[in-house]
């Protein structure tokens, strides 16, 4: 009896993974691609990708998708929550085009779960990545266009463009979700006992820091005594 047991078992798996295949790709999103992964025990890569059945379901245009832009660059960002394909194991991937003005930053952040391979396209670029706390280290280089450098996962990291035009690149990363940490206004989201003991500073100094930033991609530091204006926030650099 054990044979049709199993036999009946497997039937009702495979009854119950088909309910959530769609009948045509432009029913596929993340929600339901999760759904069809979860139940991949059950079928193969190549069945899943049947499931798109339409060309356009494996591109798509970075026109289409709504940047974030400041007066420092344009961030574009590419994945599961533009096209449902980037979350197929076969495929998970995703991607971000950067347009930096001279002397901007895309200010220091993680991305918890990816590491990410940058193709600078044009411009030169100060870029860097700081080890984890067991072996710390700053690597830094020089970035030139045509050039390609890797930030390994989950390490803080970031980009200034050093050129007098602006700079252009892409990044890619190893998984369509690769999240991303911004570390200043993630460290001001802490509670202020908790930023004054990161900085060993008073509260309301710490307080005025957070209360000053801007939004990404971000200026250059000013030079001493000169007002700059971040967006929102106005800051005064001291010699102090």
């Amino acid at each position: 009896m054990a044979p049709v047991i199993a036999t009946v078992h497997l039937v009702a798996a495979l009854v119950t993974a088909a309910a959530f295949l769609p009948l045509h790709a432009s029913a596929i999103s993340p929600a339901n691609l999760a759904a069809l992964r979860a139940d991949s025990q059950f079928t193969t890569e190549e069945n899943l990708r049947a499931n798109f059945d339409d060309p356009a379901d494996f591109s798509v245009r970075i026109a289409d998708i709504t940047p974030t832009t400041t007066p420092q660059g344009t961030i574009v960002s590419g994945g599961l929550e533009n096209l449902a394909v980037f979350g197929l194991s076969s495929v998970d991937s995703a991607f971000t085009r950067f347009t930096l003005q001279p002397g901007a930053h895309n200010l220091a952040h993680t991305h918890p779960t990816a590491s990410e391979t940058l193709f600078s396209i044009s411009g030169t670029m100060d870029v860097f990545f700081v080890e984890a706390n067991e072996t710390p280290r700053l690597v830094e280089s020089v970035l030139e266009a045509e050039s390609v450098t890797v930030f390994p996962e989950g390490l803080i990291h970031g980009e200034r463009c050093i050129s007098d035009e602006p700079c252009e690149f892409i990044s890619f990363f190893n998984t369509g979700d690769p999240g991303v940490v911004t570390v200043s206004e993630r460290f001001c989201d802490l509670n202020p006992e908790a930023r004054a003991a990161g900085l060993f500073l008073p509260q309301d100094q710490v307080n005025a820091i957070c209360d000053g930033l801007g939004d990404n991609p971000a200026p250059n530091q000013p030079e001493e005594g000169e007002a700059v204006t971040n967006d929102n926030a106005v800051n005064t650099v001291s010699g102090n």
